[in-house]
């Protein structure tokens, strides 16, 4: 008897509860599951070379060099704010060097036609 009585209350504290539920529509349910990767974050990816962890007495310039790399591209990858300020333990991620297929970025010709006269020295009064 006490265990029909038990079953019973559960079975009423259920019916309870359901009917305390507004809403009775079923609510979709949400996929939190990261996306599936594209094929152009996949290429992004292998871009890089290798990752670089930053050890004391580190500088930006240093780690660039030493890969080969400039230092506006080391910066740029890691979205450097402030590229004097770098810690210990750091993972840089280390872009590859430039081909030699890029060429120069850019290229300045010398003037043909100069604007300015050319200067003569000249002798002042005032000596």
């Amino acid at each position: 008897m006490a265990k029909l009585l038990y079953f019973a209350s559960l079975f009423s504290i259920t019916i309870f509860l359901l009917g305390c539920n507004p809403d009775r529509t079923p609510q979709p349910i949400l996929d939190t599951s990261p996306a599936p990767e594209t094929e152009e974050e996949a290429n992004q990816v292998d871009e890089f070379r290798e990752t670089y962890v930053v050890v004391r007495g580190d500088t930006l310039i240093a780690i660039a060099h030493q890969f080969g790399i400039h230092l506006n591209d080391l910066v740029r990858e890691n979205n450097i704010a402030d590229p004097t300020m770098i810690y210990v333990g750091q993972v840089l991620l280390i872009p590859p060097p430039p081909s030699e297929d890029d060429g120069p970025l850019l290229t300045i010709p010398p003037p043909t036609d100069p604007l300015l006269p050319t200067l003569e020295p000249t002798t002042s009064a005032l000596n």
